[in-house]
């Protein structure tokens, strides 16, 4: 991070993204998928060297704007793959290298053991879209730099 506005804007990103993985799953699981993400990405920014500190966030993000897509066919046999599919996508429009979709994938096989929704209800949470489009609005608007 090269800022306070870039520490203050990635911190805001961070407690929304968390906000809404508690809405949805156990303080447990929060906690699990945050190790996980971060212990994948860490090795996939060692191995590229590229600060990529943001990436667990974008696909968290991007997973649940896919989710948020994808309600009206959770009921469908291919719906797990569909939603991994598309948050690799959203992810790589985001951030567009040939790494993106490979770390996002694996961010995801490894996590979606706690990733599956544990509780009841079928209301569809918008914090995952306000993430996204503050994470795009803040890309444009300069206050981090995705390096590409």
């Amino acid at each position: 991070m090269n800022g306070a506005p870039e520490a203050v804007f990635f911190a805001l990103i961070a407690a929304l993204t968390i906000a809404w993985l508690w809405r949805e799953l156990p303080l447990q699981y929060v906690i699990m998928i945050v190790i996980v993400s971060a212990a994948i990405s860490a090795p996939g920014c060692f191995l590229l060297e590229r600060s990529c500190w943001w990436l667990p966030l974008i696909v968290l993000n991007s997973r649940g704007v896919s989710r948020f897509f994808l309600r009206k066919w959770q009921d469908r046999s291919h719906y797990g793959w569909w939603l991994i599919g598309l948050t690799c996508a959203l992810s790589t429009v985001l951030i567009p290298h040939w790494s993106t979709p490979i770390l996002a994938l694996a961010i995801q096989f490894a996590a979606t053991p706690w990733l599956i929704k544990r509780r009841p209800g079928n209301i569809p949470s918008y914090l995952p879209i306000l993430s996204f489009a503050m994470i795009i609005i803040g890309g444009l608007l300069g206050f981090f730099v995705l390096p590409l």
